[in-house]
């Protein structure tokens, strides 16, 4: 069989702000979800949809915090 491995993956588009992909990539990286040297958005995506990163609200986390 000649070309590469196919890759169970699917790609979708989305509207962000021009700073957002360099944001996501740096968060990634530093999560640890690196390809190719750069952060993995993709990995860091795929691994917020299984649970594995939870997202918590900024202001949410803070009266958490504050009831410490």
């Amino acid at each position: 069989m000649a070309g590469r491995k196919k890759l169970n993956r699917s790609v979708i588009n989305v509207r962000v702000g021009t700073d957002t992909p360099e944001i996501l990539k740096n968060k990634a990286k530093a999560l640890g979800y690196i390809h190719g040297g750069e952060g993995a958005t993709g990995q860091l995506l795929d691994a917020i949809a299984q649970d594995l990163i939870q997202l918590i609200p900024t202001e949410q986390l803070i009266k958490t915090l504050d009831n410490y």
